[in-house]
């Protein structure tokens, strides 16, 4: 009996410490402008719910992930969350959550360049319209009210393309699992066959198709945390070019001379993605691991196995500032020679280097680490009243921020000529410039950027997220 006494007075300073004088219970979460949005769409990307305690100290903090990712859904174009602080002194509280959707149909004309980037159009081709995709996409990005978006495509010009596809990210109740599939298909008349002195080497012909490309896909993915998912994806692809490329400028395009490629392909990718703003984060971490298998032994055309990551982490300090850092690598575990395309390494995507935009780096294997510094100049809502009818686009925040990045990167290329000096050599650039953010994911901006050849000059870049 003495020690179950002693036991307790033991457990009493813990359970006071864990107890309702330290905790919010929240009594209703009220939901306020959601015209389309399903309630369980928008409660599935909250941390928190009806009934849940919580303790004190992380009530902000709770709110403040809520709204981030409630934003990062791309669904509304503003969120304002609030709860009764005197409530919640007293143990209780009601959150209200009022939300300004954005506009969810863009049956919009496009205009898109043909070439990596806006500056390599701009420099390298003479800002030619011939190297334009002109056309229109219709997209509907909350179909059923549930998050699922529809996408139809057509363009003309550079490349002629049709693509259609649909997402249902909540097929079951709980919310976990979604599904994806889609068709595509492009012709052109002009290729990039070859890398030569790391630049992209082409070859057109104005009166026959150069290259045609047809694909399918089906992924299912599975969240069962809001942070953490995983995707499997199902596909197929198959591509020809034409007979002077296969035959004469690089019979290694696909291998053997062959002037045609099928295969299915098989991936798995895992993300646990906890940044605050996905395409300007200030705060928060990103990993990303996968691997993916082209060929599956049916057609026998293509043979490719390979393993990549990804991870980024941003720490915001002192008021206004935000340090990230980022490592980003590929690994081929088939060892010997890939076709032409998927032979990319630095230079396509996502994996770019500052100070190199006008070279492309092939390999089997790649590295890329970076470091920046980002600085918060000015922070505003433009408020445009009823020179805009849409309510959607009426309120236009507006972020500036200065930044300076370093880069370094490595390709490991064991197939390519000696003309592509920049293959199995570090790769270091630097870059200063200034960063604007619209309407919360939408980015551009003008950057000074030198490489380690001393090469150096002023550049766009632009991160739109339609």
């Amino acid at each position: 009996m003495q020690l179950v006494v002693l036991v307790m007075l033991l457990l009493i300073p813990f359970c006071s410490w864990a107890g309702p004088a330290d905790s919010v219970l929240i009594d209703e979460v009220l939901l306020i402008g959601h015209k389309k949005t399903r309630p369980r769409v928008i409660f599935r990307e909250m941390t928190f719910g009806r009934g849940q305690l919580i303790a004190r100290d992380e009530l902000p903090l709770e709110v403040s992930r809520s709204y981030n990712n409630l934003m990062n859904t791309g669904l509304f174009a503003s969120i304002e969350m609030s709860y009764d602080t005197a409530g919640a002194e007293a143990g209780r509280t009601v959150v209200i959550v009022n939300m300004r959707e954005t506009w969810y149909l863009y049956p919009v004309p496009e205009f898109e360049l043909a070439d990596r980037n806006f500056n390599v159009w701009w420099n390298e081709q003479d800002r030619s319209l011939d190297r334009v995709n002109i056309g229109g996409k219709l997209t509907h990005y909350n179909f059923t009210g549930q998050r699922d978006r529809l996408r139809l495509g057509f363009t003309t010009g550079y490349t002629r393309s049709m693509e259609a596809s649909y997402g249902f990210p909540y097929v079951n109740k709980a919310g976990s699992i979604g599904i994806n599939f889609g068709f595509g298909y492009q012709r052109r008349r002009e290729q990039n066959y070859l890398t030569r002195n790391n630049r992209q080497e082409f070859y057109s012909d104005p009166d026959n198709w150069v290259y045609r490309r047809s694909s399918a896909q089906i992924s299912v993915s599975y969240r069962r945390r809001i942070y953490l998912s995983h995707n499997v994806s199902f596909g197929w692809q198959q591509s020809t070019i034409s007979d002077t490329i296969s035959n004469y400028l690089n019979p290694e395009f696909y291998g053997n001379g062959r002037g045609r490629q099928r295969y299915f392909r098989i991936s798995y990718d895992l993300s646990n993605d906890r940044r605050d703003v996905r395409n300007y984060p200030w705060n928060g971490t990103l990993l990303r691991v996968g691997m993916s298998k082209d060929g599956l032994g049916i057609y026998g055309e293509r043979d490719g196995l390979e393993v990549h990551a990804d991870y980024q982490k941003f720490i915001p300090f002192w008021k206004h500032y935000s340090f990230n850092y980022a490592i980003a690598g590929k690994y081929s575990l088939i060892r010997t020679r890939q076709p032409f395309l998927e032979n990319r390494a630095i230079g396509f995507g996502s994996n770019g280097i500052i100070g190199y935009q006008f070279y492309v780096v092939d390999g089997l294997d790649m590295m890329i680490w970076k470091v920046g510094l980002r600085r918060e100049l000015f922070k505003t809502k433009l408020d445009l009243g009823k020179l805009v009818f849409i309510d959607a686009f009426r309120y236009v925040p507006i972020r500036l921020a200065a930044s300076i990045q370093f880069n370094q990167g490595f390709a490991n290329a064991p197939f390519v000529d000696d003309s592509n000096r920049l293959n199995n050599s570090l790769l270091t650039g630097f870059g200063a410039g200034l960063d604007f953010i619209l309407y919360y994911d939408m980015v551009g901006g003008v950057q000074y950027n030198r490489n380690h050849l001393g090469e150096d000059g002023v550049y766009l870049n632009f991160n739109m997220s339609f």
